[in-house]
């Protein structure tokens, strides 16, 4: 089913906080991921020109969301300087980046993860020093009961009263586009992302609508614009 909304191609927002990016540069290991060309996939698509950022190697995981993670960590950890413990829902990247970043603040981690997570993505978590709870339900399950926890939540899933730490794992996924920038030939006239919890997404409308993209990348623009895969 499609949804589409008459006003998304002028729709516009503030800009996102750029603190982010200089943070990440400050971590070890820190280096923008590959942008990598498709051409014969461009060519089979129809498009001029195709590229896919590489983030199979984010700060040593395999997931963006080590960006997320990492900022939202440091900010939780500037509010809470003592020895905490902070707690987290995941289906596996997210929260073995929370237990990663805990681990280098030398803070403890622990992880909730659905019963269907594959064993090698909860051996991984455990490798970096989290305690973790396996949860005989689904997700939703596993993210009650790190609500209900002893520690500090840092999820990736807003509800009523609980919204400043997924806006910074938000400002987090921000570096990813700003390296893209950095990278493109161009600025893109398509950007095609994943959707998980929203996170990401969020991130990137975020980052191309609050500079005005909306306007140049409107229907009557007469140069063609490289398409940008974010996988």
């Amino acid at each position: 089913m499609k949804f589409i909304r008459p006003d998304a191609r002028t729709w516009s927002c503030p800009p996102a906080s750029t603190g982010a990016r200089d943070f990440h540069r400050t971590l070890p290991g820190y280096a923008p991921t590959p942008l990598a060309e498709l051409p014969a996939l461009a060519a089979e698509l129809g498009l001029g020109r195709l590229f896919a950022k590489d983030e199979s190697s984010r700060l040593g995981l395999p997931a963006f969301k080590a960006l997320g993670a990492s900022w939202a960590v440091h900010r939780v950890l500037r509010e809470h300087p003592g020895p905490v413990t902070l707690t987290t829902a995941t289906d596996g990247n997210h929260g073995r980046a929370v237990a990663r970043m805990a681990h280098l603040h030398g803070q403890r981690a622990h992880v909730f993860v659905p019963n269907a997570v594959p064993q090698h993505a909860v051996d991984a978590i455990r490798d970096e020093q989290a305690e973790v709870t396996v949860v005989d339900g689904t997700y939703d399950d596993a993210v009650r009961l790190a609500v209900e926890a002893d520690g500090i939540l840092v999820q990736d899933v807003g509800r009523p009263g609980y919204e400043e730490v997924p806006a910074w794992i938000v400002e987090g996924c921000s570096t990813l586009c700003h390296e893209v920038d950095d990278q493109l030939p161009a600025e893109a006239g398509l950007v095609v992302i994943p959707v998980g919890v929203g996170s990401f997404a969020q991130a990137v409308v975020t980052h191309h609508r609050g500079r005005g993209s909306a306007r140049r990348c409107s229907r009557s623009s007469p140069t063609p614009r490289p398409a940008c895969w974010k996988a």
